[in-house]
């Protein structure tokens, strides 16, 4: 499937100038989209509201807004690029839950960089680990 590339422009306000954006609309698997779609009912039920039936609509759609040239960046260069963001994305959430980066327990620069450094190198030896055993695994 190919993406869909729309150009438009966009204002924040009154006597600003326009800035040209582009939309990227890829359909989704229809694995990934049923997988949002119960991960949208989901959030619903928890939250204890209605969910918009336009959602379940937009979860079979990947949409990415950007400000960059169609002439250098080809839409799917644009999606490959996202999709290596949001790996980025995920690996710094599993920083904040699992070693807790995101409260530092020091009050000084110092005792804060070390803090830091020690958790950054545990997470890459408990990334290099997990490696090989997933590799080792039958």
């Amino acid at each position: 499937m190919r993406p869909h590339d729309v150009s438009l422009h966009a204002t924040s306000g009154r006597g600003e100038a326009a800035l040209p954006l582009r939309l990227i609309v890829q359909r989704k698997t229809p694995e990934a989209a049923e997988a949002t779609r119960l991960a949208l009912r989901r959030a619903a039920i928890k939250k204890g509201k209605k969910l918009d039936p336009r959602s379940l609509i937009a979860a079979e759609f990947m949409i990415v807004g950007t400000s960059l040239p169609k002439t250098a960046y080809t839409a799917k260069d644009i999606l490959a690029v996202y999709r290596l963001r949001w790996q980025i994305e995920l690996a710094f959430k599993r920083l904040k839950s699992l070693l807790h980066i995101d409260r530092l327990p020091t009050r000084t620069e110092s005792g804060s960089r070390s803090w830091l450094y020690a958790h950054l190198i545990l997470a890459l030896l408990c990334d290099d680990l997990s490696q090989d055993f997933l590799e080792s695994s039958p």
